[in-house]
């Protein structure tokens, strides 16, 4: 059920569509409707809520994990579990959701509670002041549920380090409460982030000059211990970035950053469900997840301005249904392959790179 604040009690941030609540600053008591439309426009706190379902804050008992979304139209069957993971009160009746973005609107909300959940908070991020702010952390630390929205990760990154958002994300996490992501929700969510600080890498691009400008990678923004050692990459196949996802491992070598890191591409429309053990399911459709593995003694050409060389990446694909052991890097009755880049060219010891 949605919920109206009384306009007259609350100054509210924006305006928003009806069945929202946006979430209140500084009381102004008996003020009318114009009065607190003028007054919101001259605020700025550095973010807007869109708040719908119930106000009764529900607890649950978590059972953790991530979901890893791999963009385009989000899986319902993968938000389903996301939701579950939360923690379930009945049948179809999970905890609160915050929906953390820094563009956007609202468009989760009625999406998450058609599928039962008690209520969702989509944040919109606007500054670090807004990331800092003791609204966004209340809420965090109040929801079952945190699912970050695809949009631009550069923002994720520069908005939300060092901030209240931060720490009571990997609060949440470390609590036991699972974290979601899609497109650039899910490159924020490893260990290794592809911060996409200046444009997004081509494949062709990185390969041909692994320090290319656009490959800007960073230290992790929040600590999920069942995706550790690792780099995601999202709108695998569509957008055709094995070559990217191989050269950001080839770095994270090549500048000291890891020793063997592992990557996990995720398609468009896929979903990967990894629970706190491990084990990830893929849901949706698209063509599934990619989990690419070097080894320290990896053959490795990796300098500015010359063509990559990098030999050999094991890869194994997990489609729609299937299952990987994250914990064991491991995938049941898949055969790995191999890739190879030589000399700025990508190849496979099969008829194709996916």
């Amino acid at each position: 059920m949605s919920h109206v604040l009384v306009p007259s009690l609350f100054l509210t941030l924006s305006l928003v569509a009806c069945g929202d609540t946006v979430a209140p600053a500084a009381p102004l008591h008996g003020a009318p409707v114009e009065a607190l439309r003028a007054a919101a426009a001259k605020v700025n706190l550095g973010y807007t809520a869109y708040v719908s379902g119930s106000t009764i804050d529900v607890q649950t008992t978590p059972l953790g994990g991530v979901l890893l979304a791999g963009g385009g139209t989000d899986s319902d069957a993968g938000m389903r579990w996301l939701l579950a993971q939360g923690g379930a009160r009945g049948t179809l009746k999970y905890g609160d959701v915050v929906v953390l973005r820094t563009s956007g609107t609202n468009s989760y909300n009625k999406y998450l509670l058609n599928f039962g959940a008690n209520s969702v908070t989509s944040i919109v991020i606007s500054s670090v002041a807004g990331a800092s702010s003791e609204y966004v952390r209340n809420a965090i630390t109040k929801a079952e549920v945190v699912f970050i929205a695809g949009g631009d990760q550069s923002t994720y990154v520069n908005l939300w380090t060092g901030t209240a958002l931060q720490t009571a994300v990997n609060a949440r996490v470390a609590a036991g409460y699972p974290v979601g992501g899609t497109s650039a929700g899910l490159a924020v969510l490893g260990p290794y982030v592809y911060a996409a600080f200046n444009a997004s890498s081509v494949s062709s691009t990185v390969m041909a000059n692994p320090y290319d400008a656009s490959v800007t990678l960073t230290r992790a923004l929040f600590t999920v211990p069942v995706l550790s050692n690792l780099i995601t990459d999202s709108h695998f196949v569509v957008r055709d970035r094995m070559g990217r996802l191989a050269t950001f491992l080839a770095r994270l070598q090549q500048d000291g950053t890891a020793t063997a890191p592992r990557g996990l591409g995720v398609d468009e429309l896929s979903a990967m469900g990894v629970t706190a053990a491990g084990v990830g399911t893929v849901f949706g459709a698209g063509n599934g997840a990619y989990l690419l593995s070097v080894t320290s003694s990896a053959t490795r050409v990796c300098t500015a301005g010359v063509p990559l060389t990098y030999t050999p990446v094991t890869t194994v694909r997990v489609p729609v249904g299937q299952s990987a052991n994250l914990a064991s890097w491991s995938v049941s009755g898949a055969t790995p392959y191999t890739l190879s880049v030589s000399s700025g060219v990508l190849s496979s010891s099969k008829t194709t790179i996916y």
